[in-house]
């Protein structure tokens, strides 16, 4: 499809809901989906009800490595962003010489919080002050020596929507010698997450937001170059290269990804996910960057450019506008919820997010509010 008009058939209407940064609109099917594909294999009594459900996951992996650029043995399910980046962390071989951990200020807290827990473990966690302009990879260069074990990137901020190049901050971690973790919570789906492209060592993500999967579906890409060395920690018998051998004496991790995954996974966020993400790619990823894109530029045209939060270059935005209009703000939030809109404000600004199932009229009513 390529009619705009035509882009959201099978998806709820999305009139005045711009909060697609914190949960993304399932499709119409959703729960029917659901209920075939967990409930019908279940109350049918079928003793091969693991074969059934493990379809699942084989849907979600399959349809993640479409979405970011490879193969499916490389992406392991997890229930979220954080778990991901712990599991790598307790993975990956520690070097006594290299014990700083580094993430920026403006990073999602969660991550920060499993850096500092780790901390415990001899690591020293180094953050990036907010007053630095992480979009310039210099910033990072200055940061990145010997003394760097991990580093993780955001690849867009949650609350000023910038987006950085990621493929430049992996190159500067690789160079160094630093473990890269890149997290894409707030841009898959909506910006292009490319893993061949960048070479990160790690992505971890999530389904909930512009691949309207719903929570608990997360996930682990791990470089092949980086599989071998990984050794998780907290494993179970879903990490096994055998999970039906059923041999307390033997464990061998998983040839792939899967090695991360764990003890019995939860399959409905799979299913959820997987029909999610398989109807987003036939609407196509390009055309909903490419009608994101056009809706935040009618936005930011009608603004205050000195109330812009976000970035206006394209190539340093995210898929959301933030908007900080100070002693206006209350003002402002006020009579968009008076208008019906969806939206949340933090600290930085009012956070508005159209999807593909947003239009033009939505922005319009965005604009009527202004003061």
């Amino acid at each position: 499809m390529t009619d705009d008009t035509q882009l959201a058939e099978g998806w709820p209407p999305g009139r005045g809901y711009l909060l697609n940064h914190s949960a993304g609109l399932p499709p119409r099917d959703a729960a029917a989906a659901l209920s075939e594909g967990l409930f019908g294999p279940w109350v049918a009594s079928d003793d091969q009800v693991w074969v059934h459900w493990m379809k699942a996951f084989d849907r979600f992996r399959a349809a993640l490595g479409e979405v970011i650029n490879h193969e499916a043995a490389m992406i392991c399910p997890q229930p979220s962003v954080t778990s991901g980046l712990s599991h790598v962390l307790n993975a990956m071989p520690a070097d006594p010489r290299r014990n700083r951990l580094l993430i920026a200020e403006r990073a999602f807290p969660s991550l920060g919080f499993v850096l500092a827990i780790a901390e415990r473990r001899g690591f020293e966690l180094v953050i990036i002050p907010e007053s630095a302009n992480t979009l310039d990879p210099d910033v990072w260069e200055r940061y990145l020596d010997e003394r760097v074990h991990c580093v993780v990137f955001t690849h867009v901020h949650s609350n000023t929507s910038e987006c950085h190049d990621t493929a430049k901050l992996a190159e500067l971690a690789r160079n160094c010698g630093a473990i890269s973790v890149v997290d894409v919570a707030q841009s898959i789906g909506v910006r292009p997450v490319d893993a061949r492209r960048w070479n990160a060592d790690f992505i971890v993500g999530s389904c909930i937001k512009w691949l309207c999967g719903g929570p608990g579906a997360g996930f682990i890409w791990v470089n092949p170059e980086r599989l071998a060395a990984c050794e998780p920690t907290e494993v179970g018998w879903f990490s096994h290269s055998n999970p039906f051998e059923f041999d307390i004496h033997h464990f061998e991790y998983a040839g792939d990804a899967l090695r991360f995954w764990g003890g019995t996974p939860s399959v409905a966020p799979a299913l959820v996910a997987a029909h999610a993400m398989e109807s987003l790619l036939e609407v196509g990823l390009g055309h909903i960057e490419d009608h994101n894109r056009r809706l935040l530029k009618a936005l930011c045209g009608e603004v205050n450019p000195q109330w812009l939060v976000s970035p206006i270059a394209p190539a340093a935005q995210g898929g959301t506008v933030v908007l900080q209009l100070g002693e206006r703000q209350d003002r402002f939030a006020e009579s968009l919820r008076g208008a019906g809109l969806q939206f949340d404000v933090r600290k930085e600004g009012i956070r508005l997010s159209p999807h593909f199932y947003n239009d033009g009229q939505d922005i319009a009513r965005v604009v009527e509010c202004l003061p």
